[in-house]
């Protein structure tokens, strides 16, 4: 060997140039080409990106030092980062042929070509490998001849993929993860990034996750009598958007010998298995070269050793980080007034409670319609109702200012993420808001002549000519005041108000006292003053005019003006028939501590004439005697409402009722129009004006309808808040409701779903479409409905005990969640829809496998499973062995075999049941032969993303991949048909038609299942998939298109041949007599006559070269005979034997019979015995 290796010289230098001479064309039929600092791409037939890197250059570091890796000098090699228990990673080893590590789940998920992964293992043989599914693991040994291609069936990161063998002691792995998602401090993280931000011409590369693995002294297989060693490093880092792969060699550290590798050489890249691959540069060298990455120079800098590759298709949010950022920044439960707001419990309610404004948020999925109420130090709430005027959600925010910012960490955790855990942090530091705790505020009126209804109800009539305080209100957290204005109305002898001014002031705030004015101008316009500023109405929306300041929020419609304080008190003027109305709601933090002409707020109407000396009058008192009570609460301070531009007199004294009810005539004509209403009556008595009076009478009836309004409530829904279901099973679930003459409805109607009007709801989920459970509950007698949403989470795994109903994932953008399965250890796949079989990882080269048996067996002159073959080791002990002439039977292969003290030893075509392939017997599946005809199936398929072709042909091919039995051969046309608008998005939905092949195939359940249940298994795959399942994929053909669910009737068979058919395909060629038979479970599998009772009368049978043959074998007392045993004969000397023998029983039958018959009657009549006397002898 060391001869050889000296003589090595010339051929490394022709290689070399050699390589640098074709490297141009190799490179012109990538895909894309990744060098220092730059990238290219073309495009390639088979829609997929690949990357061909050089080796990049590292700094270097002592092995095994703390200190981060520092730069060497050129053309030295480069240390790996420092490993080991002192540094913190763990161990790893398993003493078996193969391996895998337990199961990475980064939080954030990996990004790897356009996937977002949520699971990763590393395996002995040098691979990091990205499952579809945490129970998918299995330890591939063998590398394609191919490398890489993009579209490989298993997603991983390679940096030295071949068959290594741990059994023998030798060798181990370590590993440790770095989470670094809130910027934590790692000197090996920081060096990562340093190297990934020079080599990639990045300046922002931060790491939030690192995987560094390390495989030490990995020997080859088989370990036992392999030379050489190979020590080397992977580092896995990801910003969550971004993601690379550092492969780091020990420098001398790569031992392996070439020509002890039998199989396919080893593979040094990555695969998405979504389009986006890399090669080694190494790829395109001489074998014996990529045995030695240590070596490999890239002469940008002098350094060895080192290769980096970028996983990712493009730059993505990853929205998982920031949710994950978020929820660090915030305490475990809120601290601020959380639990002190509440929402309107309808849209109706919400309307008239002037605290809350309706607003246009454009959020998601809340319906059209949002009131907002904003509160320095409760925080604010905005609710969303739907159609019928339910609530449908309510959410806190801090600041209204910045609205859109309080609303993104929802859109992170919930609707842009595909995991329902960080969904129920985000409403565990956001607790949803309902309106359990709702109490609507206590309004009081001012109106017409004016008419006062206090806080607690009670109804009398004021014409003071003056300014008044009509309450001041007060608690720990704020106070208020409201002051008004009255004038004489015309000529009349009465009054009415002409400016209301307001005081609110906070301690939160912590601001002066924010103050509003209304102003009655001409033609019944209302102008505004915040903070003695004249208010410039600009945001318009829907008609309403806004101005938002510090405290308060003015809002303008027409002559309408409503000021809402700090989301606390409201105040609403209106300007009609020259006459300002006003109403003033204040929150239940303020009762029993309020005073002025509003009254005293304690649900007591008797006390409510309380004067500022604080002696009370009775509700019952006369006109007189409420006037006077009135003017006590007269104030000559005009700092709030300002100067008057008037003086009016100091004794005027209005006209009351039974004054103006002396004309009887005129009486009864208002009584008549004014339906017997005193307010109506007296106004158009005291203007003159029977309009006034009238617009009085629609005011209070206005007040009636909103007191009404705000004090009813929709009906509740008590009912379990999580529906647990099994795919194909019925679930059965009671809601109720209180109040009488309620039904039950579904917002939207779905054939899984069945409510009945009292609530009974039965769901038999038939399938995983997307679909969102409201319930609704409508009281018919007031107009009021509910809405609930309980979580449904549905489970299809293959057995129910299977169900994870505590680990869910999301369907599509509804609601509805699908649970996780745990899979046995002979299933696996999303829903352990797939049973384990041998084949999944590929046989050594050239070694066919067949479904539930394994691997067949090694080619000639290697030894081994099938699975892992190796070379026969000349140059051990058996070098001077070889094999004898015609050795081995009916062509089978020859080789001398270490593992039998180097005697020879053959492979035998599966059929030999013995060592030198001469007797057959075994069954075995007949070959498949060329030009085997297909199982042809047309499909229809519509979807709404506007796929493309390419789009649409890689995603039912991926689907059709990946059914149970694998026999997809390919789609033979995609077709679009037309497009129409899809009824419930209104979007535009493609019709396609698609033609797909599978390949017959001898062995296994393959014919079956092709033509008695591919057409079922197809309907099912094309069910909607869950959001771990679906792949975001954009630049190449997706295999992710989101196709509506298809029936029986979209599936149409086009060519399928019966098994009588397909026997004609399938000989048992060169085993004389062999049968073909056929089973459902097994296929076709040829038979020898052996097998089936060929040899009767217990003959053994051996199957030859010429045919079956038996062995009679004589049992009891005959002889079988015949070419099959058929015949019996009888040995003589057994007859005669069997004869004499029966003869000499009965002869001494006989003779013992007669001694037992004589000494009997000896007994009998002997002296002394009884019964020897006569029965008549005389006594």
């Amino acid at each position: 060997m060391r001869g050889a290796r000296g003589q090595r010289v010339p051929w490394v230098f022709l290689s070399c140039l050699c390589s640098c001479l074709l490297w141009p064309v190799v490179r012109g039929t990538m895909g894309t080409s990744l060098a220092i600092g730059s990238q290219s791409s073309t495009t390639s037939l088979s829609s997929t990106t690949s990357q061909t890197l050089t080796t990049l250059p590292p700094a270097a570091s002592t092995a095994h030092s703390t200190a981060a890796p520092v730069p060497i000098k050129p053309e030295k090699g480069v240390s790996l980062f420092p490993y080991g228990p002192s540094v913190g990673d763990r161990e790893f080893v398993e003493r078996t042929t193969d391996f895998t590590s337990p199961l990475f789940r980064p939080q954030i998920g990996f990004p790897l070509g356009s996937s977002l992964r949520d699971y990763l293992y590393f395996t002995d043989n040098g691979q990091i490998i990205f499952p579809e599914s945490e129970y998918q693991i299995f330890s591939y040994p063998n590398p394609p001849l191919r490398g890489f291609t993009g579209r490989d069936p298993v997603a991983m990161v390679a940096p030295f993929w071949d068959d290594a063998d741990f059994s023998s002691g030798q060798g181990t792995t370590f590993y440790q993860e770095y989470d670094t998602l809130y910027h934590e401090h790692n000197l090996l993280v920081q060096q990562v990034e340093s190297w990934i931000n020079k080599f990639t011409d990045k300046r922002n590369y931060k790491a939030k996750w690192t995987l560094k693995v390390t495989w030490v002294n990995a020997p080859a297989y088989p370990a036992g009598w392999t030379f050489g060693t190979s020590t080397y490093q992977a580092i896995l880092s990801t910003d969550g958007s971004r993601s690379y792969a550092l492969f780091l060699y020990q420098s001398g550290g790569m031992q392996w010998d070439v020509t002890q590798r039998p199989g396919n050489p080893v593979l040094m890249g990555f695969s998405s298995g979504d389009g986006l691959y890399g090669h080694s540069a190494l790829s395109s060298g001489p074998t014996w070269k990529r045995y030695q990455p240590d070596q490999l120079l890239n002469t940008h800098t002098g350094l060895r050793g080192l290769q980096l590759y970028s996983l990712h298709q493009e730059e993505r949010p990853n929205y998982r980080l920031r949710c994950l950022q978020w929820l660090k920044t915030q305490p475990q439960w809120p601290t601020w007034g959380w639990n002190q707001v509440s929402c309107p419990c309808s849209w109706q309610q919400g309307l008239w409670d002037l605290r809350f404004q309706p607003s246009s948020i454009g959020w998601w999925g809340l319906g059209s319609r949002q009131l907002c109420s904003f509160s320095s130090w409760r925080g604010g709430v905005c609710c969303s109702y739907g159609p019928w005027g339910e609530l449908l959600q309510g959410w806190r925010v801090h600041d209204p200012w910045q609205f859109g910012q309080e609303l993104e960490p929802q859109n992170w955790c919930c609707r842009w993420s595909d995991q329902p855990a960080l969904c129920a942090l985000y409403w565990q530091r956001r607790p949803r808001v309902g309106c359990t705790g709702y109490r609507p505020p206590r309004p009081a009126w001012m109106f017409g002549d004016p008419h006062i209804t206090t806080l607690d109800g009670a109804n009398y009539t004021f014409n003071g000519l003056g300014d008044f305080q009509l309450v001041r209100a007060w608690d720990g957290n704020s106070s208020f005041l409201l002051l008004g204005r009255t004038a004489q109305t015309g000529s009349a002898r009465a009054t009415n108000f002409i400016a209301f001014a307001a005081s609110y002031e906070a301690r939160s705030l912590s601001l002066s006292p924010v103050t509003v004015r209304w102003f009655l101008e001409p033609n019944d316009t209302v102008r505004v003053q915040v903070n003695n500023q004249t208010v410039p109405f600009g945001t318009q929306h829907e008609g309403r005019e806004t101005f938002n300041t510090t405290g308060v929020t003015v809002t303008r419609a027409g002559s309408e003006v409503l000021a809402a304080f700090d989301g606390a008190v409201a105040v609403w003027v209106r300007a009609l028939s020259n006459i300002l109305h006003a109403s003033c709601s204040l929150p239940a933090e303020y009762q029993q501590r309020t005073e002025g002409l509003l009254g005293v707020w304690n649900g007591n109407p008797g006390d409510d004439f309380r004067m500022p000396n604080g002696s009370t009058i009775p509700s019952s008192s006369s006109e007189d005697s409420l006037f006077h009570y009135g003017m006590t609460w007269k104030t000559n301070d005009t700092g709030l409402l300002g100067e008057r531009g008037d003086h009016p007199p100091s004794n005027f004294t209005p006209d009351f009722l039974t004054s103006l009810q002396k004309n009887k005539t005129l009486n009864e004509t208002l009584f008549s129009k004014c339906h017997k209403d005193v307010r109506c009556i007296y106004d158009s008595l005291a203007t003159g004006n029977t309009d006034t009076g009238l617009n009085t009478r629609m005011l209070f009836a206005s007040q009636r309808r909103i007191n009404a309004t705000l004090n009813e409530y929709p009906p509740s829904i008590e009912g379990p808040h999580e529906v647990q279901a099994y795919l194909g099973q019925t679930t059965l679930v009671q809601y109720t409701s209180h109040p009488e003459h309620v039904t039950f409805t579904l917002r939207n109607s779905n054939s899984d779903f069945k409510l009945f009007e009292n609530g009974t709801l039965l769901w038999t989920p038939k399938s995983l479409e997307p679909f969102t459970l409201e319930i609704l509950a409508r009281n018919v007698e007031v107009n009021l409905s509910s809405v609930f949403q309980p979580r449904t989470v549905v489970c299809a795994c293959r057995d129910r005990s299977q169900c994870l109903y505590n680990q869910t994932g999301w369907v599509g953008n509804s609601s509805l969640e699908v649970a996780r399965c745990r899979c046995g250890p002979s299933t696996f796949g999303h829903y352990c829809e797939r049973s384990r079989d041998q084949c999944e990882a590929p046989c050594f080269a050239g070694v066919a496998c067949v479904p539930g048996r394994g691997c067949g067996s090694c080619p000639p002159s290697l030894t081994g499973d099938g699975r892992h073959c190796a070379a026969l080791a000349p140059g051990l002990h058996c070098e001077n062995q070889s094999c004898p002439a015609s050795y081995c039977y009916n062509r089978g292969h020859c080789h001398v075999s270490p593992e039998r003290d180097c005697q020879p030893a053959c492979t035998c075509h599966p059929a030999f049941s013995d060592s030198r392939c001469l007797v057959a017997g075994n069954p075995f599946t007949p070959a498949a032969p060329a030009g085997l005809p297909v199982r042809l199936i047309q499909l229809w398929l519509s979807e709404e993303e506007n796929a493309s072709v390419a789009d649409v042909n890689a995603s039912v091919a991926y689907r059709l991949g990946n059914l149970n039995v694998r026999a997809f051969l390919q789609n033979s046309q995609v077709l679009q048909i037309n497009s129409s608008a899809a009824p419930a998005s209104g979007s535009l939905r493609r019709h396609w038609r698609v033609f797909s092949k599978f390949q017959y195939l001898p062995q296994g359940p393959v014919i079956d299942f092709l033509n008695t249940k591919l057409l079922d298994a197809v309907v099912e795959v094309f069910l909607p998939q869950a959001s771990w399942w679906r792949k975001n994929r954009s630049g190449r053909p997706r295999t992710d298109v989101n196709f509506h669910s298809i029936s029986r009737e979209d599936v149409h068979s086009v060519l399928a041949l019966n098994v009588s058919t397909l026997k004609a395909y399938f000989k048992c060629n060169s085993y004389k007599d062999y049968r073909l038979v056929y089973s459902p479970q097994s296929g076709f599998t040829c038979v020898s006559p052996c097998s089936e009772g060929y040899c009767k009368h217990g003959g053994q049978c051996q199957h030859l070269p010429q045919g079956p043959r038996c062995s009679c074998v004589p049992f009891s007392i005959y002889t079988p005979w015949g070419e099959r045993c058929e015949h019996l004969g009888m040995k003589l000397g057994a007859f005669f034997g069997i004869l004499f023998g029966a003869l000499f029983t009965l002869l001494l039958l006989g003779a013992v019979g007669f001694a037992v018959l004589y000494f009997w009657r000896f007994w009998r009549y002997s002296p002394g015995n009884h019964y020897s006397h006569r029965l008549d002898s005389e006594s």
